[in-house]
């Protein structure tokens, strides 16, 4: 799924996470592209990044803090700092 929740409102978003947790549970993989950091640790097991079409890392969404967002608002600015903090 690429950026299911992108233009929907809270109450739709809803929705589509709760179908994602669903499948989920029934042992459907789900490939989720998302920027909402706050979707993917609430649905995901994993979170892989990538830049510039390179990957950067994959880590246990468990290991990483939910509030923390890879990017503008870490030391360094890049996803694999904020995803090995």
């Amino acid at each position: 799924m690429d950026e299911p929740c992108a233009a929907l409102g809270p109450a739709e978003t809803r929705m589509v996470l709760d179908t994602i947790k669903r499948l989920k549970a029934e042992g459907i993989g789900i490939f989720l592209i998302s920027h909402e950091m706050h979707d993917v640790f609430e649905v995901c097991e994993r979170a892989t990044v990538m830049k510039n079409g390179a990957l950067v890392g994959t880590v246990l969404t468990k290991d990483v803090n939910a509030g923390r967002r890879p990017g503008n608002d870490h030391p360094g600015n890049t996803p694999a700092k904020a995803l090995a903090a």
